[in-house]
């Protein structure tokens, strides 16, 4: 699932996304700055500034338009 958030945060023209959690939690993604893709992990710093670290166990879904 790495591989698939590394190809949707590199995307030219970036388009915004989603990031659906086992927990059914929704991230959006508006912006590539607000994503770092690690060897094992993603951070991800939303539009409060809270900071996600995620596993990619737990990455269920990456989507470009909320359910």
């Amino acid at each position: 699932m790495l591989n698939e958030l590394r190809e949707a945060v590199r995307k030219v023209p970036f388009e915004p996304f989603w990031i659906e959690l086992s927990s059914g939690t929704e991230i959006p993604i508006p912006h590539p700055d607000h994503v770092w893709v690690r060897e094992r992990r993603a951070v991800i710093e939303d539009d409060r500034g809270t900071i996600h670290i995620l596993s990619p166990l737990h990455i269920t879904r990456i989507r470009s338009q909320p359910s």
